[in-house]
C-alpha cells in the first residue's frame, strides 16, 4: 500500500521543488511532476508560440502562475494580447494552453485548465498532437468542447482582441517543422 502523499506548504513546495527540473507544479499541498515532453509536443509548443505571436498575442512557455495561493501550475504556455506580467503572472491571462503528453490523462488537463478558468483566464486550450485534435474551454462554457482538424481554435480578451487559428495551420506547421 502506498503512504500517503505529505501536504506541503507553499514555503517548503519552493525549498524542496523551486527550480528543479524536470519541473513540479504546487497543487494543494502537494509536488506533482511534469510530464516529460515529447519532441512532437515541444514543436507543438513552439509552432502555437510563432501562431500566437504572428496575430499580435504575447506569449510565454512554462511560465509558473501564482494566481491562487493553493496552486502554482506550469501551463506549457500562456498568452495574452497584452504584455505577460513578470516574473510570473499573478493576474490572470487571457489564454492558457495545454499540450497532452503520452503520460497524460486528458482529464487530469480538463481539470487543471477548470482551474484556470475558475482563477479568471478566459480560455484554456488543450491540445493533442498525436491525434490531430484540440479542445477548447472558456468561463462561459467550461466544459471540454472537441475540436477537430476542420474546427479552429478560439480566444478572446475584450470585444476588440480575438484569436483564431485553425487546427489545420497548426498541425501543418507541426508537420513542417517535424520533418
Amino acid at each position: 500500500m502506498a503512504s500517503p502523499a505529505q501536504f506541503l506548504s507553499l514555503q517548503q513546495f519552493e525549498q524542496t521543488y523551486g527550480d528543479e527540473k524536470p519541473y513540479y507544479e504546487y497543487w494543494f499541498g502537494e509536488a506533482i511532476q511534469k510530464p516529460m515532453p515529447t519532441s512532437l509536443h515541444g514543436t507543438a509548443q513552439l509552432v502555437l508560440g510563432m501562431l500566437l505571436f504572428s496575430r499580435g498575442w504575447k506569449a510565454a512557455s512554462e511560465v509558473k502562475l501564482k494566481l491562487s495561493p493553493f496552486a502554482n501550475p506550469i501551463p506549457d504556455l500562456v498568452a495574452d494580447p497584452k504584455a505577460i506580467e513578470s516574473p510570473f503572472p499573478t493576474k490572470p491571462l487571457a489564454l492558457c494552453i495545454e499540450i497532452l503528453s503520452p503520460s497524460d490523462e486528458p482529464r487530469n488537463l480538463f481539470q487543471k485548465c477548470a482551474h484556470y478558468l475558475d482563477w479568471g483566464v478566459e480560455t484554456a486550450w488543450i491540445i493533442d498532437p498525436e491525434n490531430r485534435k484540440a479542445y477548447l474551454m472558456t468561463r462561459s462554457t467550461p466544459q471540454p468542447a472537441q475540436l477537430f482538424v476542420s474546427d479552429s481554435l478560439t480566444a478572446e480578451s475584450g470585444p476588440e482582441s480575438k484569436i483564431v487559428i485553425p487546427l489545420r495551420e497548426l498541425f501543418e506547421q507541426i508537420d513542417k517543422l517535424s520533418s
